[in-house]
């Protein structure tokens, strides 16, 4: 019996060992799976749960959102099969009132502040600007709290979106209404921001306020207004929200039943000394006695170009233009006419030393740039200016006049004249250079709606041949009435001097075979390398002219001198232009 008992006993021992040992791993079995369906049915609308087993009983723990967002927790975690008791030890979210949640935007990146109501509604706003914003630095401050209005990320979403439209800026929600703030990168991304601001919808909130500080302008500061028979649109930059109010109601009144077309952006800029509100008024004024046209003021420049609905119009406009121009504004070109087809003839008449101007011109802006020009192409010739202002200039006219008087700067006792659409011109020509510039510039460089016609003698009488002396004297006072104009910074010859060397290169002719030096001279702006480079090239340029005028290569020669040679101080403009020049010296 004793051996029995000492057999039996410790067999018990072991499946007592063993038993004890299934039960405790059953129970962690049991445990882990409970855990584990009681989290999965959680995680769908319950991130923030989280449960404790022991056996079979479960503890809900974890920040809630809000009460309701508890109690459903708490009958999920009831409901799942095998669970025998559910405690709650979770705790409220502090409660917010009022609700804010605020962004940053600045140039180190940006931060994120205030409350969400759960993880989840962190993950979306995150998401949505790392999505607008790939890479920009991003600090979350943002905190938990209960409280939040309904559609808050929705809200938050929309203020984000033009955050990518700003260089810095902020977002502030206040329960459901949101303010916006703003420095615009550009104007279109000014425009673009306040439009996606306006479709926020009801639904989502309200917002209260956008202040978004306008970029500077892109190229020049301008805006224009134009009307047409379906009324008038306006574009172009304005400051503020005022002064684009005020311009819309105004150009309003212009379109009539048609109203106006707001096109305009906004933008930083205004030129110094222009009142922007007052110089667009003064242009809306002129456009106003418009059957149709446009008015545009740039960097405080009032262009315009149109037809006046009367002459009564017409002279109310003149009067604007000349006496009450406000806001700042300077006139630059005004192109105004009454009716397209009527007679408008134009002449410029070359004789000896004087040059007389007669007909029309559509203003006074045109006729200034007529007498400029014609002091670029003549020098100090004589003008007679017997130009008329008058209404209904035909398209191109400008570029049709423009044109004869260049061809008429490449003769000699000549005439240029204009009417009806054709241009004619007559007179001698300076050599064969020039009578074949005149004919390419009437067949090939008129404006559309023009045609051309000449009517140009070659000029053989060179008169008696000039010793050395006299052709010295001749040359110095051709070149005391004029000089060669070049481009800036360039050798190349600009068309208004091309008539001044057909005179040059006649005398020239005239003195046999007398050889010339043909020296080019600069100012001291830029390096003395560059200087004497291009005082040679310029030089080297007018003896490839002179060239082509007739006058025998070996004839000429060409020298560069820089800046060596000042006739006057360099501290001034004046004697800056006078240093720049061509000179002409017989070497025989």
């Amino acid at each position: 019996m004793q051996n029995i008992k000492l057999w039996i006993w410790p067999g018990l021992a072991a499946v007592a060992c063993l038993s004890a040992l299934a039960i405790w791993f059953t129970a962690g079995s049991i445990e882990a799976d409970l855990q584990s369906r009681t989290m999965s049915a959680l995680r769908t609308d319950h991130t923030w749960a989280q449960v404790l087993i022991k056996g079979r009983d479960l503890t809900l723990t974890g920040l809630a959102p809000d009460e309701e967002s508890r109690k459903d927790a708490l009958s999920i975690a009831r409901d799942i099969y095998g669970v025998r008791d559910v405690s709650d030890a979770s705790v409220l979210l502090p409660e917010e009132k009022p609700y804010r949640l605020s962004a940053e935007k600045t140039p180190n990146g940006i931060v994120l502040s205030g409350f969400v109501p759960n993880e989840s509604a962190r993950a979306d706003i995150i998401s949505a600007l790392t999505g607008l914003l790939p890479g920009i630095a991003l600090s979350d401050q943002m905190n938990l709290a209960r409280g939040a209005p309904t559609g808050l990320v929705s809200l938050a979403g929309y203020g984000l979106s033009v955050f990518s439209r700003f260089s810095t800026g902020s977002m502030t929600i206040t329960d459901r209404t949101m303010h916006i703030t703003g420095q615009a990168l550009n104007p279109d991304d000014h425009e673009a921001a306040l439009a996606a601001l306006s479709l926020v919808p009801p639904s989502a909130g309200i917002v209260s306020s956008v202040e978004i500080t306008p970029a500077a302008a892109t190229g020049e500061y301008s805006w224009s207004a134009t009307k047409a028979a379906d009324g008038v649109v306006v574009s172009g930059y304005v400051p503020d929200e005022g002064t684009r109010e005020t311009i819309m109601a105004r150009a309003g009144s212009i379109g009539g039943d048609l109203g106006a077309d707001d096109r305009m952006q906004f933008a930083s800029g205004v030129p110094e000394g222009v009142d922007w509100m007052a110089a667009s008024e003064t242009a809306l004024s002129v456009l106003g006695k418009m059957t149709a046209g446009t008015v545009t003021v740039t960097q405080g420049r009032l262009d315009l170009s149109g037809e006046a609905s009367d002459v009564e119009a017409f002279r109310d406009i003149q009067d604007i233009l000349s006496n009450r121009l406000q806001g700042g504004l300077t006139l630059g070109t005004a192109d105004l006419g009454l009716a397209h087809g009527a007679p408008y003839a134009w002449t410029a008449r070359l004789s000896g030393s004087e040059l007389e101007l007669r007909g029309f011109v559509p203003d006074e802006a045109f006729r200034t740039r007529v007498i400029e020009l014609a002091r670029l192409k003549f020098g100090s010739i004589e003008i007679n200016d017997g130009l008329e202002i008058a209404p209904g200039a035909p398209d191109g006219f400008e570029e049709a006049a423009i044109t004869a008087l260049q061809a008429l700067s490449r003769l000699d006792e000549a005439e240029a004249s204009i009417a009806d659409g054709t241009v004619s011109i007559s007179g001698s020509a300076l050599n064969e250079a020039g009578s074949r510039q005149v004919a390419r510039l009437m067949a090939e460089e008129l404006p559309a709606g023009f045609s051309g016609e000449s009517a140009v003698s070659p000029g053989n009488d060179r008169g008696d041949e000039l010793n050395p002396e006299a052709c010295q004297a001749e040359l110095n006072r051709l070149t005391a009435s004029n000089i060669i104009l070049f481009e800036t910074g360039e050798a190349a010859i600009q068309d208004h001097s091309y008539g001044f060397l057909d005179r040059i290169a006649r005398i020239a002719q005239k003195c046999g075979q007398t050889r010339l030096e043909i020296s080019g001279h600069t100012d001291s702006d830029g390096s003395e390398a560059d200087n004497l480079a291009l005082s040679d090239r310029r030089a080297r340029a007018v003896v490839d002219f002179m060239t082509a005028a007739g006058i025998a290569a070996d004839r000429l020669v060409a020298v560069g001198h820089g800046e060596s040679r000042p006739l006057a101080s360099n501290e001034t403009d004046e004697g800056k232009a006078a240093n720049r020049r061509i000179e002409f010296r017989v070497l025989n």
